[in-house]
């Protein structure tokens, strides 16, 4: 039992550490972020991950912000049954619709309780 634990957790940090690895940062999305400014005392080199954005600041990125997740939040479900609907009868009761009484009704002892 041991040894299973062991295997998998060393396969599970493997494939995370191969993930890491073989990520590309191309597929990152372009926004305005933090400026890329920082350098690196020790090496030079940048230190941000987003190299050249400008700094996210101003009218356009209130405006970006507040419709950034407007699609998703949008109700687009349409459903073709609910303009067959004539008039809403109240609450607990079927609506009028335009095939209304097309379907013979047979309540429960008229026919079903005939002895002969």
């Amino acid at each position: 039992m041991k040894a299973i634990g062991i295997i998998i957790g060393t396969v599970g940090a493997s494939c995370f550490a191969l993930s890491m690895a073989f990520a590309n940062p191309g597929m990152l999305p372009q926004h305005p972020g933090y400026p890329a400014k920082g350098k690196s005392p020790a090496t030079g080199q940048s230190t941000a991950n987003d190299q050249g954005q400008t700094n996210a600041v101003g009218q356009a990125t209130l405006e970006w912000s507040q419709t950034a997740g407007a699609q998703h939040a949008l109700n687009q479900v349409s459903d073709p049954n609910r303009a067959r609907i004539k008039q809403s009868m109240g609450a607990g009761r079927l609506p009028e619709t335009d095939t209304m009484n097309t379907v013979p009704i047979n309540p429960a002892g008229a026919k079903s309780t005939v002895i002969k």
